[in-house]
């Protein structure tokens, strides 16, 4: 499954083994009916599951532009629909490996919701409510037992920070900013979540409640440093927060980020199940 005619090849012959196999012309509700009469052969399941998926997620690419990804890695490839990832091949298989899995009607219902326009304030809310969630988990927030200055990024110890102004990015929750502050730095801390920022606030930090490419509330050029734990992934214009990151930093400060991406990640590539 290496190209999308590869992929059109496979949905044709799901196409073909429901009319020959089945009797039945191909559609959502006799897709899922044949998965379910098919789930005791198991030696069919990888073989359905790249058919039925391919099946699946070419109907999404024509109903809703959906878009084929990862063709050329070693896992079933993934659509992106709307500002999600998904992997029909995975779905189907779940379909026939477990009676409770999600019915291909419904799964193909939440794809069209997928692809519906999420506006800017929904995806603020949505991610805002995330990390309010996490403000109580000590694996994401709250003080440490021990802060120590060699936890420091080794450009920031090379750099030096005491008595700078130093911008924590998208990185609330009590861990960053008193980090930076204990090296003597001057800290103002930015984050979505009100929720976060409390450890902050406690920790007696400057805070701003807002999205990292949106800081309407910092003056042009009022920074020596800034540092961007993984944040960028959150909004869905990176480039708005490298504007507002150029408006906040001084001439010859320093811009310190991380990233991640599936290749340097030991989470889930942002493939969604169902």
């Amino acid at each position: 499954m290496n190209s999308e005619a590869a992929l059109r090849a496979l949905a044709e012959a799901a196409v073909e083994h429901a009319r020959r196999e089945h009797g039945t012309a191909l559609d959502p509700e006799s897709a899922d009916h044949i998965l379910r009469a098919e789930s005791a052969d198991a030696e069919r399941f990888e073989t359905l599951a790249a058919c039925y998926g391919a099946w699946l997620g070419e109907l999404a690419r024509q109903r809703w532009g959906a878009v084929w990804t990862g063709l050329e890695e070693p896992v079933a490839p993934r659509l992106r629909i709307g500002e999600t990832w998904v992997s029909p091949v995975d779905a189907v298989r779940r379909r026939l490996t477990d009676p409770f899995a999600p019915t291909i009607p419904s799964v193909l219902r939440e794809l069209e919701r997928l692809a519906a326009p999420v506006s800017r304030e929904a995806i603020l809310d949505q991610n805002r409510a995330a990390w309010d969630a996490l403000a109580g988990d000590p694996r994401f927030a709250g003080p440490l037992p021990q802060l120590s200055e060699d936890a420091l990024d080794p450009w920031l110890r090379e750099e030096g920070v005491k008595g700078r102004a130093l911008l924590c990015l998208g990185a609330g929750g009590g861990r960053q900013g008193p980090l930076h502050a204990l090296a003597g730095a001057r800290v103002t801390v930015v984050d979505l979540s009100e929720a976060m920022l409390e450890h902050d606030r406690r920790a007696g930090l400057r805070t701003l409640c807002a999205s990292i490419d949106r800081l309407e509330g910092l003056a042009d050029a009022s920074f020596d440093i800034i540092v961007q734990p993984v944040s960028a992934c959150y909004v869905p214009d990176v480039e708005a927060v490298h504007r507002e990151v150029a408006r906040v930093l001084r001439i010859g400060g320093l811009y310190v980020v991380q990233h991640k991406q599936p290749g340097s990640s030991n989470a889930d590539p942002g493939t969604r199940e169902f």
